[in-house]
């Protein structure tokens, strides 16, 4: 039977820049949840194995700001409205442009207007897709405070002896795990 120390210990990390989640995608979590437990007994599963007194280092997205997240739900929905305001303008400019009659004179203001629609909406995709990345994915966990964590994580094994602060440390994938609130918002 595989046994876990009654003792481990766990932080919260903010990152400085994207991360790669368990899936492979380019994601900003608020916090990157680590822990870690220790192995006493090791385990084995085909070709893995942890040997006895391994420590076993988890990591997974949290989303601890409840408030702050309602306000970027805000923010998110004024980008998209904004967004598909450029997209209604656009259309508008190009069927009146399609229109038979109309001058070479409009035409050439309206081409302005298509370009300085052009810019506003690559600005407010780019801003649409950094405000998806830092969102909780599909199928996160939230606790009854409204922390809210990854569905995924990884986990890792150190693979030498060197301290974590020495260049030539090393950790193993051993693979991902699933997460999920031990209590559900009311």
């Amino acid at each position: 039977a595989v046994t876990y120390a009654d003792s481990g210990g766990w932080c919260i990390q903010r990152p400085t820049g994207d991360i790669r989640n368990a899936a492979g995608s380019a994601v900003r979590p608020e916090g990157l949840l680590r822990f870690w437990i220790d192995c006493p007994s090791g385990a084995k599963k085909r070709d893995a194995a942890v040997f006895p007194g391994t420590r076993i280092f988890f990591t997974t997205g949290v989303w601890d700001d409840p408030g702050g997240l309602e306000g970027v739900q805000s923010e998110y929905e004024g980008v998209v409205d904004d967004l598909n305001r450029v997209i209604d303008e656009t259309r508008e400019i190009r069927e009146e442009n399609d229109e038979d009659g109309v001058g070479v004179v409009n035409k050439l203001k309206d081409f302005g207007a298509l370009v300085d629609n052009s810019k506003e909406f690559d600005r407010l995709q780019s801003k649409k897709e950094a405000m998806e990345k830092a969102d909780p994915p599909l199928g996160a966990s939230e606790a009854a405070n409204g922390v809210k964590i990854a569905p995924k994580g990884s986990l890792v094994i150190k693979g030498n002896k060197i301290p974590d602060w020495l260049p030539g440390s090393e950790y193993l994938i051993l693979g991902t795990f699933s997460a999920k609130a031990l209590d559900t918002p009311a």
